[in-house]
This record gives structure tokens, C-alpha cells and sequence, in this order.
């Protein structure tokens, strides 16, 4: 379907559509587009590739062409074959009106539309009484309701046909563009607004400027700023296509046309107030993204210096505040957020600060951002915004929802004291939420009982000092519990989270990754650096391996860690033999089609049935092996105090590992101790008094 529109393209605007047409692209609310009525989709516009790539992917969704008016300068450039095929028209032609309430009347092609007029490069949006206003360098034009004209008239045709009031049925079909065998469609047209969102907009060179300069000889400043944002997003940007529910025209003129009033007079009487209500809805489904929360703190922050601890901690909680008040947003947001807030690096954060670091908007000190708002608020031109000042153009977008804007002004009031204890509620709200969730989704089949994997802790009001307590793979909060109870008998608070996937069925670590352990970590070092002046992580086998890998997060609350028998080299005859089989026999019956055989897991038999899974996943141990790789290579960047202790008979693993961490870390502190125990889970059971001597003696020296 896809390659019909792409015919009679020279080489190099195959190339350039091609690029176009297979960007990021997500399209939500399909189900939303009504499958047989005529439709007019009305839509946002920031950019000239809309006009080709929107309609091309509704087309690629429902099989019928979108036509589009095109300014007419676009057809005397390569893309005019293209633009063509996809069912463009000049905006010049003297039938355009005709033509498109024709076409809406029979059904026979779809139309988008631009209410807006032209690209709003600024994004530049306000509300003047009952309708939207368009800044463009200090103009300021109304959104037009040619869209809302085109749908009503189409309607109000059709009306009158099955109503038999055309008196002049030649007339109605030629001044319309419908041919004799073109039936009128009875279903009523429908307006479906679309709200085209973009997230990571860059400026810089690209692949789209290269060829223009290659194959052009005079592409003009004003074509290249838009080759340069529009090949940036086209590359690097990810495009949201949110399709809104549909719009019926027969509800709208209904009571008006029972009356007989004259298409004129139903038509003024709702074109405007039709505008409005669809592109409200279209500026209000804004998919936000994490440019657009940070920005708009940036800017509501209501002092010129702000700490960088605290502005991250208002931007998760801005964040959550979105998610959870069922506003659009993108769901990266979601993808390792934690990070934002677990003292260390968020690349979503680090390259928007980047961004408004090199536009002078913001200065970075050692522990505050300094923001320059007056630079922030720069509008340039409308030729020159994007280039000169894209965050301007980011925070214009989201400036104009009411939710958003209330969200963060009520959280940059807030005190440090204030967010840090809401950000706290918050993360224990989380992982209990988590925990319950995962739980839930086995419920019908077997699972622990429910206080196995339930994190937990022990709290000493006249202590600072938390010690984190991590279990193993395949295990649960409850392994580390009697571990945990003597830490707390000496006078510490103690905490111990679960690792995603553990605690309820096999199935569920085998939908994990080893990050997704990690993010279960950080999130538990959070809570506990908000509530404690000193944090002690102690991690057993898998757990130890997490600790080693947590001393890269850069807070200075933390004391040091413990590794028990952490998990770097194993054992265990059945992760390094059976499973490696087994994974060769799935690739090869795979090789074969015959999916029926593929073997997903090998049996466990745990010391500790009660807690451990009974079962391990191929793509879990994956996981775990993938995990040791990663702690490996990180072990020459540890300074931090380390105690390392290991059973010299340990089954499951090698005690090469403790020697191999020992030698590998950096750390000035550290300290190796040999048990002398033949089994792996030494953080339970009668042999503890040695181990849980060690730890005590490390906790307090250090």
C-alpha cells in the first residue's frame, strides 16, 4: 500500500521521503476513526512534513487517500510528484471548495486540514474570548474555520439530497465535482481532530540539509531552517499522532435544519463555536513529554537559583502528578524516571539541561541551577525561533494546559522540607503499588504467599544510619528477614526492598530484566537518603552484585557496602551446563519451526522452597549472567568502603568471585572474609553468628 505513493520520484526525493516516511512515528486512538463515514481530520501544524507524513499514515491505517491543500510553491519543487499521489492541492486552485465538499458529500476521499493556517514555528497559542489566536511575530491571527465550513456544508448537502430539497440535481453534481456513478454517502461526515506532538526537538545539521546542498543549488535561509528542524525530527524525534474522538456535524446542525433556516445562517451560527470546541480539544490532548515538564519548571520556579537535588525531586513529582491525573503524556516518561531522582545520570534530563545550558538559559554550578528566565522568554523571529531558542517554542506548547501549569506551580511553592516528604509518600506508595500490581497478575495460578515478597522494615527513632538489605535471585524480601532483625537488635534502621520480579511466580522474573532489579535498588536508596543521614547497602548473591554496581550513584549519605557471596563467577552445574543446552536446543528446534519444543525453563531445587522460585527461566538467567557482566566491568571504578564475604564451599558460587572483586575495586577500605560454609543462603539458618559478627563489627567502624 505504502509503495504506491512513492512512484514517479527522482532519486533523491525517494531518498528524502523514504527518511520521512519511516520516522519514529506513534499513532494513538486509531480505533477512534470512524471506519465508513466521510471524514475531515483537523490537526495542529509545526512543521511542512506534516502536510506528507500525517496523511500518508492515515492512509497507511485506512486505506483511502487524505487529501491535503499545499501551498503552491511546494509544487514546483521535487516533492510535487508526491504530493500529487498523496491527493494534495494547491491552495491557488479556484474549485479548491468545491472540490473538497464534493469529495465529503460521496465519501470518496478523506480531507485534513490545518486550522491554523500556516506553520506556527513559535508555537505561539492564546485564547482570545471564544476562539484561539495565532502569534506570529506580534500578529495575531484567529485560527480559521474553513474546516468547520467544509464539514457543515457537506452535511447539510446531504441533508438536502435524502431530503429531496436539491431542486437542480445537474447543477448540485457539476458545481460539486460528482460524477453521475458517484453515489452521495449516507452516513453523516465527521470531524476528527488529530493533535501531532513531538518529543527530543534538536536543532544541528542533518541528513536532510546534506542531500538538499548536495542535489539543490539554492535551497534559501528560510528552507533550510526547516530542513534543519523537520531533518532533525524526522531522525531523531520521536512523533506522537494522537487521533481524538470524532465530531458529528448532524448533532451541530440538527435543530437549526429541522427549523429550515438557510445553510448560511447554520453555518455562521456554529462555525466558530465548532472551531473552538475541536481545536480545544486538539491544543488540550498535547502528548507531554519530559521536555515540556522541564521547561515549564524552569520557568514557574519562582526564584533565580534553585538547588539541583531539589529541582530534579519537583520534576518527578510533576511527572507522577501527570501520570496520575490521566493527561496525556509519553510513556518514556516511565522508562527509568527514577534515575532522575537516585543521584545519578537521567539522560532524558542531562541532554534537555545540556540544551538550556549551550542557549544560555540556564547555569550550572556545583550544587544549584542558575535560571535566566528573560533568556528563556527570547522569541526571535518567526523564521529564527526554532533555531535560536527551541525550549521558548517547547514551553509555548505546554503554556497553554490549564492541568500542567497548575500542577507545577503548586509544586515549585513547595519547600524543600515539603517535596522531600511528599517525594518520599510518593516512592514507598510506588513500590508497594508495584509489588501489588505484579502480585495480582498471578493470582489464578500459583504464588508465594503474599508476605514472602513484601518488602519491609524496622525502624529506630534515635538512629540515623539505614541499612539497606538486599535478597537474592530467584528469592524475596523474606530471605534477608532474620539478617535483617539482628541489624536491627544492634540499633540500626534497616530496610528491604524487593527486586522487580521476585516474590510472586517464576513468570514474573521472567519478564524482568537485571535494570529493572537495578530501578528497584535506586528506588529504594531514595527513600532511604530521604530519611537517613547514613545508608549502608548489604546485599547477598545477586543482591551483592546490585550493591557493587549501586557505589557508580554519586550521594553522599552512603557509607559503604557489604557483598555476601555476591554472584559473579557460579557454580552451579545447572547454569553452566543445562541451561546453556537448553538454550542451544531452543535455537535450533527454533531454526526448525517447530516452537512446540522450545524448552523456557529448567527446574529448581531451592534450599529454601518456601521463599526461591522453583523454576528458572531461560530469559532470566540471561538476565543474571548479563548482570555479572555488567558488575565486572565496573568493579575498577569502586572506591567506596567495601566488606566482602564468601563461603569457601559456596555450590552456586565460585569463591573466585570475592577474590576477583577484592583485587578489582579501587576502595582504600576493604576487606575480604573467607566462611567457612558449605552452603549458599548463609544469611539465614543456624550458621549465622559469624557472618552477622562481621557485618556488626563493619557497621560500626565505618
Amino acid at each position: 500500500m505504502k509503495k504506491d505513493l512513492l512512484i514517479n520520484s527522482s532519486g533523491f526525493v525517494l531518498n528524502l521521503l523514504e527518511k520521512i516516511l519511516d520516522a519514529n512515528i506513534e499513532i494513538k486512538g486509531i480505533e477512534n476513526i470512524p471506519k465508513d463515514n466521510p471524514r475531515i481530520f483537523v490537526a495542529n501544524h509545526f512543521t511542512r512534513t506534516e502536510a506528507m507524513l500525517v496523511p500518508y499514515a492515515l492512509y497507511d491505517i485506512t486505506g483511502k487517500k487524505v487529501g491535503v491543500i499545499a501551498d503552491d510553491s511546494l509544487f514546483k519543487t521535487y516533492f510535487g510528484d508526491f504530493l500529487s499521489q498523496i491527493g494534495a492541492m494547491k491552495k491557488s486552485n479556484p474549485c479548491r471548495n468545491s472540490i473538497i465538499v464534493g469529495d465529503l458529500v460521496t465519501g470518496c476521499k478523506d480531507w485534513m486540514i490545518f486550522p491554523e493556517g500556516r506553520m506556527v514555528k513559535a508555537k505561539d497559542i492564546s485564547r482570545e474570548d471564544n476562539h484561539y489566536c495565532v502569534k506570529i511575530d506580534g500578529a495575531c491571527q484567529r485560527v480559521h474555520t474553513g474546516s468547520a465550513f467544509f464539514a457543515l456544508t457537506s452535511q447539510l448537502l446531504r441533508e438536502d439530497y435524502f431530503n429531496e430539497k436539491i431542486k437542480n440535481l445537474k447543477k448540485f453534481q457539476r458545481k460539486y465535482f460528482i460524477k453521475e456513478c458517484r453515489e452521495i454517502q449516507e452516513k453523516e461526515t465527521m470531524i476528527v481532530p488529530i493533535n501531532i506532538s513531538y518529543s527530543n526537538l534538536r536543532t544541528g545539521k542533518n541528513f536532510l540539509i546534506d542531500m538538499a546542498e548536495k542535489f539543490l543549488q539554492d535551497i534559501g535561509k528560510h528552507f533550510k531552517e526547516e530542513l534543519e528542524i523537520e531533518g532533525n525530527i524526522v531522525l531523531n524525534s520521536k512523533i506522537t499522532i494522537q487521533i481524538l474522538r470524532p465530531i458529528s456535524t448532524r448533532r451541530v446542525i440538527q435543530d437549526l435544519y429541522d427549523k429550515e433556516e438557510n445553510h448560511t445562517k447554520i453555518i455562521n451560527a456554529n462555525r466558530y463555536q465548532l472551531t473552538h470546541h475541536f481545536m480545544t480539544k486538539i491544543y488540550e490532548s498535547l502528548t507531554v513529554n519530559f521536555d515540556h515538564i522541564f521547561v515549564l519548571t524552569l520557568f514557574l520556579y519562582p526564584k533565580k537559583r534553585v538547588s539541583k537535588e531539589h529541582f530534579k525531586r519537583i520534576v518527578y513529582l510533576v511527572a507522577n502528578a501527570i501520570k496520575t491525573n490521566c493527561l496525556l503524556y509519553d510513556e518514556d516518561l516511565e522508562k527509568r524516571i527514577i534515575q532522575l531522582v537516585s543521584y545519578e545520570k537521567f539522560e532524558p534530563f542531562e541532554d534537555v539541561l545540556a540544551l538550556a545550558i549551550k542557549d544560555h538559559i540556564v547555569e550550572e554550578t556545583n550544587d544549584e541551577y542558575i535560571i535566566h528566565k528573560k533568556t528563556l522568554l527570547n522569541s526571535y523571529t518567526h523564521h529564527t525561533i526554532r533555531l535560536k531558542n527551541i525550549l521558548r517554542v517547547i514551553l509555548n506548547e505546554i503554556l497553554i494546559i490549564d492541568k500542567v501549569n497548575d500542577i507545577v506551580k503548586e509544586l515549585v511553592s513547595k519547600s524543600p522540607e515539603v517535596i522531600n516528604t511528599k517525594l518520599l509518600e510518593l516512592l514507598k506508595i510506588e513500590e508497594i503499588y508495584e509489588y501489588e500490581n505484579d502480585y495480582l497478575k498471578f493470582t489464578t495460578q500459583k504464588v508465594k504467599p503474599r508476605n514472602i515478597g513484601m518488602p519491609f522494615s524496622f525502624e529506630k527513632k534515635e538512629s540515623d544510619v539505614c541499612v539497606i538489605t538486599l535478597h537474592g535471585f530467584s528469592s524475596a524480601p523474606k530471605e534477608v528477614l532474620q539478617m535483617s532483625k539482628f541489624i536491627h537488635e544492634q540499633g540500626f534502621n534497616v530496610y528491604a526492598p524487593r527486586l522487580k520480579g521476585h516474590g510472586t511466580n517464576p513468570k514474573d522474573l521472567k519478564e524482568t530484566t537485571w535494570q529493572d532489579w537495578y530501578l528497584s535498588l535506586s528506588r529504594a536508596v531514595t527513600i532511604a537518603t530521604l530519611k537517613y543521614k547514613k545508608v549502608y547497602i548489604i546485599g547477598f548473591s545477586t543482591g551483592g552484585l546490585l550493591a557493587l554496581l549501586s557505589t557508580k550513584k554519586c550521594y553522599i549519605e552512603f557509607a559503604g557496602i557489604v557483598c555476601i557471596n555476591a554472584a559473579l563467577h557460579l557454580n552451579d552445574i545447572r547454569m553452566k551446563t543445562v541451561l546453556p543446552a537448553v538454550s542451544m536446543w531452543n535455537d535450533v528446534v527454533s531454526a526448525f519451526n517447530a516452537h512446540e519444543l522450545v524448552k523456557e525453563y529448567v527446574d529448581n531445587n531451592a534450599e529454601n522452597p518456601d521463599i526461591n522460585y522453583d523454576r528458572h527461566y531461560v530469559q532470566s538467567i540471561e538476565q543474571l549472567n548479563a548482570l555479572m557482566k555488567k558488575t565486572q566491568k565496573n568493579l575498577p571504578k569502586i572506591l567506596s568502603p567495601i566488606l566482602i564475604i564468601q563461603a569457601k564451599n559456596d555450590p552456586v558460587v565460585n569463591p573466585s568471585s570475592a577474590y576477583e572483586i577484592y583485587d578489582s575495586i579501587k576502595s582504600k577500605r576493604k576487606n575480604i572474609i573467607m566462611l567457612d560454609l558449605d552452603n549458599h543462603v548463609i544469611v539465614k539458618g543456624e550458621n549465622t553468628q559469624q557472618l552477622y559478627k562481621e557485618i556488626h563489627k563493619f557497621l560500626l567502624k565505618t
